[in-house]
């Protein structure tokens, strides 16, 4: 796909997005006037001093960052994706040859595609993870795509459910990096800084900003990871007055930064 024009978003917003030729951009046809309502995976019912990351079927955070910090360790990840080994546990993450400990980790980036059909792929769905240090172009990186079935001329998909792995590789990356990550960010705020956070949100002691729209952080009721997107609601409000791309680095950390940042 080399020719520039509107194709069907493979964010999975519904809408078509503009490729210039090189990059998707940020427009959209037509734009989204909310979130749209997806519904995460149903979990199986946990019963008394049961562990639910032990039942099959269970998904960490497939849409978002979670708060639940402190739960305990979480067991390591060791599956072959797409021909390449798949490794995290509490000190790192690893696929193929790309390592970064989780220390080392100054963003992070996980969201679903929806790909239409066509351009030599079949339709379905991708599970994105990524995890890296800045610069964001050209900085060290792993990532890492999970397909329910290869693409023609490809290795065959990673051993079991692809979403489950997903999740599981989403909540490695909660417990070992981002509580750190959120604790740095709003520490940096609280000190005086404005910081921008997910490439077009400036976090800022007396609230956030983007898009030419600006809220003190009594006007906000809070964030939402929804349809590939960030949303940020007004107290004032039902409807959303600013997103952020899901994929951009660190947009998934916003909810959890902008709850510890209102306490």
């Amino acid at each position: 796909m080399s020719q520039p024009g509107w194709y069907p978003d493979p964010y999975g917003t519904g809408s078509l997005r503009w490729w210039d030729g090189q990059n998707w951009t940020e427009r959209l046809n037509p734009e989204p006037l909310g979130p749209p309502r997806l519904r995460p995976p149903e979990q199986p019912r946990q019963q008394p001093g049961q562990d639910p990351r032990g039942q099959e079927g269970y998904y960490s955070a497939p849409y978002g960052q979670r708060a639940d910090w402190g739960r305990p360790a979480v067991p390591p990840l060791d599956v072959n994706v797409r021909g390449l080994h798949l490794h995290a546990d509490d000190q790192a993450v690893s696929y193929g040859t790309a390592s970064l400990a989780w220390p080392h980790v100054e963003w992070v980036a996980y969201w679903a595609a929806q790909l239409p059909a066509g351009y030599g792929q079949r339709p379905g769905t991708q599970w994105i993870f990524q995890a890296g240090r800045f610069p964001f172009h050209g900085g060290p990186r792993v990532e890492v795509v999970i397909e329910h079935e290869a693409l023609p001329g490809r290795p065959a998909g990673p051993e079991g459910e692809p979403e489950r792995i997903w999740g599981r590789l989403i909540e490695l990356c909660q417990t070992y990096a981002e509580q750190r990550l959120v604790t740095e960010l709003a520490g940096r705020v609280r000190a005086g800084e404005s910081v921008d956070v997910a490439q077009g949100l400036t976090v800022h002691p007396g609230g956030v900003r983007g898009d030419r729209v600006s809220l003190s952080w009594s006007a906000i009721s809070g964030a939402t990871v929804d349809g590939g997107r960030v949303w940020i609601r007004q107290s004032s409000g039902s409807a959303p007055v600013l997103y952020v791309p899901q994929q951009n680095p660190n947009a998934v950390l916003i909810p959890a930064l902008l709850t510890l940042l209102r306490r």
